[in-house]
């Protein structure tokens, strides 16, 4: 196999594999119709999967089947993920992306393996914490997962800091990519080791992992304190608030996602979006190409990970560390 090499976010070489190519997003040959499709279901991590041919109309020919088998084939990089923080779901009945809704909390506490309660008063929340739960949440209409940025039990203290880099839709890659540079020397600086992923849309996510020792309120102001020096030091490239008036041509750096009970997009979920992208950890070194929305997808991301040299987030649970003074 051939690989390139490039730098993880510790600065070492490493391969980084074959990379999927824009080609490899096109569908496969197109779905039966409707009177030769068979609605019986079947069964996946023994979860029936009801209309497993069900194409989704806003995906390429994709069929439900096609979503449920994604989900088995990335389970062991999706299942470390999910499986131990508090989630939030994306759901779309009868995979119609027009009419998605936002899921926060279990319908059904008396289901085991899905729900947990930080405090009895608490609402429960969302849980999946194996395979057979993630397939059930697939078969209910699930397309994306997010999750906290905590993890059971303590779900008072974080365990990661995040940097979603929100980009203009007037941004250009190469202006994108070389504000992201911008964002890497300044965690390089501050010395926090980062680690970086697609967000299956327009953006990019710093992902540094912590040591669960700080509250809520620390982290975010530490996330916003990044924010705040990039666009004060980098007036024309960096905003670090929402504003839709002043964000021309530039990143929005949003550090709310460091808030108590606020979520990012976990690594290897899908987005309920035309060509079912997905967000894809990556190496430093595959920012050479524009690598954002669809560029990884439910059709290349199996093959990939099943190639790839290594893994760019290999020793993610290793790196946990301090908050310098920032």
């Amino acid at each position: 196999m051939r690989s390139t090499t490039g730098r993880a976010a510790s600065g070492k070489p490493v391969a980084t594999g074959n990379m999927p190519t824009p080609q490899s997003t096109q569908p496969r040959a197109p779905a039966k119709s409707r009177g030769d499709r068979t609605h019986a279901a079947v069964e996946v991590a023994g979860v029936a999967i009801t209309h497993p041919d069900r194409v989704i109309a806003q995906a390429q020919n994709v069929t439900k089947l096609d979503v449920v088998r994604y989900h088995e084939a990335v389970a062991a990089w999706l299942k470390p993920q999910v499986s131990t923080r508090p989630l939030a779901l994306i759901k779309c009945p009868g995979g119609d992306f027009a009419h998605c809704f936002f899921q926060k909390h279990a319908s059904d506490p008396r289901r085991p393996g899905r729900t947990t309660r930080a405090r009895s008063d608490d609402p429960p929340y969302l849980r999946l914490s194996n395979l057979a739960a993630i397939i059930e949440a697939v078969q209910n209409g699930a397309f994306e997962f997010h999750t906290w940025g905590c993890s059971f039990p303590r779900l008072d203290r974080p365990d990661r800091l995040v940097l979603d880099l929100d980009p203009a839709d007037e941004l250009g890659w190469n202006s994108f990519r070389a504000a992201t540079e911008a964002v890497r020397q300044r965690l390089d600086e501050i010395g926090l080791r980062w680690f970086l992923k697609t967000t299956g849309g327009k953006g990019l996510h710093f992902v540094v992992p912590l040591e669960r020792r700080y509250g809520w309120d620390e982290v975010k102001r530490a996330a916003a304190s990044i924010a705040q020096g990039l666009a004060a030091d980098h007036p024309d490239r960096f905003i670090a608030t929402a504003s839709k008036a002043d964000r021309r041509s530039k990143v929005f750096v949003d550090y709310l996602r460091n808030a108590q009970g606020a979520t990012a997009v976990a690594a290897y979920s899908l987005r309920a979006r035309p060509g079912l992208p997905v967000s894809m950890p990556i190496e430093w070194s595959q920012l050479e190409q524009d690598v954002r929305a669809s560029f990884f997808n439910l059709r290349n991301v199996p093959d990939y990970l099943a190639k790839r040299a290594a893994d760019p987030w290999a020793g993610y649970d290793e790196a946990r560390q301090r908050l310098p003074a920032i």
